[in-house]
């Protein structure tokens, strides 16, 4: 059986070291699913979409190296009998450390100050671990699920000053809590004036248009987008109206995107039935040694040991203009996360729990 991968997606050849003679890679623009005639198993990214696709029957299993399941029409799929998998939660800790990143830019630019309030929307893997992190350090942090029925959900995000989301995309006719344009012109007046929401979950769930027509003179929101509604063509007007974006990058540290292939490796052996070889990881290390000095400072202004977060990685280093997106989207493999980063002489206790908790590994004296 042939396995047909998304060229873009890394560590195939690693992962697959046994099965390279079946392999063929095509581009997601050119890959036409409806013209193949061997029977296949074909792996893709979310930036392939099955939705008013014709599928040839010599596709045996559809496999997404991605956690996002809105790029496959589940309910078409099923009708076909095409199994389907994805590579779901494998990139929760990458966009966790780009919320904390952003949080600690937040921080060190005044945009807020260690006072700030924030809420966190989805209770997943990702907005439960963002939540548990910032309850830990201490910080004024609530949660609110909207797949659960609660008060009214406008009134849910008055008076904070950081808002993070972490939901699925769902329309209407998918679900009785939808969250397409979950927040459009009637939440954004709700929120705080000045208050900054970072959308790490899917375009959409922020509606462009109504973030467009606000009148920052009026209620000023600040907006830092990872996501769009017709990606990869970004709204050039919106995206400028961003404190700064990122091309749907925050869950593509390398750790991640190691973890999705293994994860798709290892459904396509499933699939097969065949037994799953376990790898060396490949992957770069960093090592920092602890600066005592500056972390203390840090935790004591911001709240958090935002030098180390940035000096790990910095979300605004990857802010891009609009015609960029797929370009950098596609080619993007250079980010260190922090569960790559190893901290050398940090002797106190209370010290090592803290770096551990935001995900850093910490060499014991």
């Amino acid at each position: 059986m042939k396995i047909l991968i998304d060229k873009n997606i890394p560590y195939t050849e690693h992962f697959f070291q046994d099965h390279l003679n079946d392999i063929e890679y095509f581009t997601d623009q050119d890959f036409d699913i409806s013209k193949v005639a061997m029977d296949s198993i074909v792996i893709t990214r979310s930036t392939f979409k099955t939705h008013g696709k014709k599928i040839s029957n010599a596709v045996k299993f559809l496999c997404s190296a991605s956690t996002g399941e809105d790029h496959y029409d589940k309910k078409a799929l099923d009708g076909m009998n095409i199994p389907y998998a994805f590579s779901t939660g494998a990139n929760a800790i990458a966009v966790r450390e780009y919320v904390f990143s952003a949080i600690a830019l937040m921080l060190k630019e005044s945009k807020i100050d260690k006072s700030f309030s924030s809420l966190v929307i989805g209770s997943g893997n990702i907005g439960e671990g963002v939540y548990k992190v910032l309850k830990y350090f201490n910080l004024n942090v609530r949660s609110y699920d909207p797949f659960k029925p609660s008060t009214n959900s406008n009134d849910t995000v008055e008076g904070y000053d950081l808002i993070s989301l972490h939901v699925p995309f769902t329309s209407p006719s998918e679900s009785e809590y939808p969250t397409e344009n979950l927040f459009y012109s009637t939440k954004f007046k709700y929120c705080k004036d000045g208050a900054v929401i970072l959308n790490t979950s899917r375009g959409g769930v922020v509606s462009e248009k109504d973030f467009l027509e606000l009148d920052d003179d009026r209620h000023y929101i600040r907006l830092i987008s990872d996501v769009f509604e017709n990606e990869p063509k970004v709204n050039e007007d919106f995206l400028n109206k961003n404190l700064f974006a990122t091309p749907h990058i925050a869950g593509h540290s390398q750790f991640a995107r190691y973890q999705m292939t293994k994860m798709a490796y290892e459904n396509v052996m499933n699939f097969l039935g065949q037994g799953i070889n376990e790898r060396n990881m490949i992957l770069e290390n960093k090592i920092i040694n602890f600066d005592k000095n500056s972390f203390d400072k840090d935790i004591k202004e911001f709240g958090l040991p935002v030098s180390l977060m940035l000096d790990t990685y910095n979300p605004k280093l990857d802010d891009f203009k609009y015609s960029d997106f797929k370009k950098i989207r596609d080619n993007y493999n250079k980010r260190i996360g922090y569960s790559q980063v190893i901290i050398k002489g940090c002797d106190d206790v209370s010290d090592q729990i803290a770096l551990k908790k935001l995900g850093f590994t910490v060499e014991d004296s």
